[in-house]
């Protein structure tokens, strides 16, 4: 009788969202690998993602939270948990540098207080449905 060990079985990674636009050269760092993004390419929690110059991104979340990224930025998207069947909300994103235009889905409507923009400057707690920020180098 043979006895096979194995570790636990690492779940596949769950899909936070989608990019819907792009203009010019748009990156993901996943996993310490750089890739192009394409529309319909699906980010995961963790991702970084940078747009070089006159490049744009236009990202929608699970929760129907749209994104879009103006040349010239970098963000992580450090956590997002998307499970109302659970009461569960979270949306924290690192800022390092250009601009984001954010309009809130349901995580921003259920749990404002649970959706963060980190920037070397400070924190952005969202207590409305839409904002812009800009962060300089």
């Amino acid at each position: 009788m043979a006895l096979l060990l194995t570790g636990p079985a690492k779940a596949d990674p769950v899909s936070i969202g989608t990019i819907k636009t792009i203009k010019g050269d748009v990156f993901v760092v996943r996993d310490t690998t750089q890739t192009s993004l394409h529309i319909g390419d699906r980010l995961y929690s963790g991702d970084g993602l940078q747009t070089l110059t006159n490049s744009t991104a236009g990202i929608i979340f699970e929760d129907n939270t749209v994104l879009s990224l103006g040349p010239d930025t970098e963000i992580n998207i450090n956590d997002y948990v998307f499970a109302p069947e659970n009461g569960l909300f979270s949306m924290i994103i690192d800022m390092f540098q250009g601009t984001a235009s954010y309009l809130s889905g349901i995580i921003g409507q259920q749990a404002p207080g649970a959706v963060k923009f980190h920037t070397p400057d400070a924190t952005i707690g969202i207590r409305g449905t839409q904002f812009l920020v800009k962060v300089d180098q």
